[in-house]
């Protein structure tokens, strides 16, 4: 008896069938959706259990109140906080704080952070605003001083951040997986560079955690943060990990309901607040409690996709995308095809005059029949980056474990139909 030794087909079908946008019509087409990283689609699952909160709870947490509904709704959200470190492979949840999203966490560690003699603030030009911006305003308002780490060819060099980490360094901020570049940023030793210089690492996971397993504990970043929507679960809630130690050394960011522990006269006629240690003490307000069900179901789902297969998935689109951009001269693909295929997205720009970005996302929606490819163009929120690359924009595909690879096909397709017409 022969065994097979081959490895299973990745159910992509099946997967497809969880996601309902991907079988309705818009304007009497079909989707090809190939704009994940700007937000995940939404399956089946994770629309019911939004629904379903609204539909079944809708109140407040039992922090608040203690009556059997509100414990309820508080239940969603202990166990979205534990699906969150299970995620992540964190030690507690209680080194989960909750956020609007990845900006709302970038801002909480930027505004917060306890900056002492050490100001200095190390970014790469890799970053999404998200991560620039926070940082860059806190320089404005002189609580820091920034610089910068350029990339070549969408990588950080660990040769080029030892010359800008030293002993006046707070803070290192980078992304695991640039939004525009693709790939994969190799994060040890930059990592053990900021440790061993006295400062702490912040990691973007926002483009990283759709398609890989990020384990905080091997990472050993001191602040990692993502968002709901890139992994498919809803919007408006994003994840902030820290160990508790370096968020209960972080000052508060904002304050409100649900931050205190107590309040007391001082005796003097002036009240005496004592705040909660981390995560609550960041959670000020009522919480989005409608997307916690969401997220701890989009977690579900991408974590009952084993893991190797899900990166092969991807890896192949991405590849089979950048070996057909190169075939074709009126294009360029940023990056490098081997790191490439690390991550989950592709991009390009044109190099023929004649090429308009803007008349081939019309093209792409208008003239490929009963199909429509939905995509992204412009600068993605990455204007240093685009700045250091003197580019205008590019255009992105990006890829989830719904994808295919005849949607990359008909995507090619269409590029090379539209070059022809406006490029002959």
């Amino acid at each position: 008896m022969t065994i097979s030794t081959a490895k299973p087909a990745f159910a992509v079908d099946k997967i497809r069938r969880e996601f309902p946008a991907l079988e309705r019509e818009f304007n009497g087409k079909k989707l090809v959706y190939l704009d994940s990283a700007c937000t995940a689609l939404k399956s089946r699952g994770v629309a019911e259990a939004v629904s379903r909160f609204y539909e079944t709870l809708g109140a407040c947490g039992g922090k608040r109140s203690t009556h059997l509904l509100a414990q309820a709704v508080e239940a969603e959200l202990i166990r979205a906080r534990q699906a969150a470190a299970d995620f992540l492979n964190a030690e507690s949840p209680n080194e989960i704080v909750f956020t609007s999203g990845t900006t709302e966490a970038v801002n909480l560690v930027a505004r917060a952070f306890p900056y002492d003699e050490r100001r200095e603030v190390v970014l790469t030009d890799l970053e999404h605003n998200a991560v620039f911006l926070p940082f860059y305003e806190a320089a404005r308002r002189g609580e820091i001083e920034l610089k910068f780490c350029r990339s070549r060819d969408g990588r950080i060099e660990p040769d080029d951040m030892v010359k800008l980490v030293g002993d006046k360094t707070a803070l290192v901020a980078i992304t695991h997986a640039s939004n525009v570049a693709g790939g994969t940023q190799g994060l040890a030793e930059i990592r053990k560079l900021a440790h061993g210089r006295g400062a702490r690492l912040f990691v973007d996971d926002a483009q990283f955690v759709s398609s890989h397993r990020e384990d905080v504990r091997t990472l050993n970043a001191d602040f990692v943060a993502f968002s709901a929507h890139k992994i498919g679960g809803p919007f408006g809630l994003g994840v902030l990990y820290g160990r508790e130690v370096e968020l209960n050394s972080l000052r508060h960011y904002k304050v409100g309901g649900g931050t205190v522990k107590s309040v007391r006269w001082d005796g003097k006629g002036m009240p005496e607040v004592t705040y909660l240690d981390a995560p609550m003490r960041f959670e000020a307000g009522v919480a989005n409690f409608a997307a916690f069900p969401g997220l701890t179901e989009a977690i579900r789902f991408l974590r009952a996709i084993p893991e190797a297969p899900l990166r092969e998935h991807v890896s192949s689109l991405v590849r089979r995308a950048a070996e057909g951009l190169a075939r074709i001269p009126e294009v360029k693909v940023l990056g490098r095809r081997d790191d490439l295929s690390e991550g989950s997205l592709v991009s390009f720009y044109p190099v023929h005059k004649e090429f308009s970005v803007a008349d081939f996302n019309l093209f792409l929606n208008h003239e490929l029949g009963d199909r429509f490819v939905a995509l992204r163009a412009g600068e993605h929120c990455a204007h240093l980056l685009h700045q250091s690359l003197k580019l205008d924009g590019t255009v992105r595909l990006s890829f989830f474990a719904y994808n295919t690879a005849e949607e990359v096909d008909l995507f090619l397709d269409g590029l090379k139909s539209y070059a022809k017409e406006a490029c002959a």
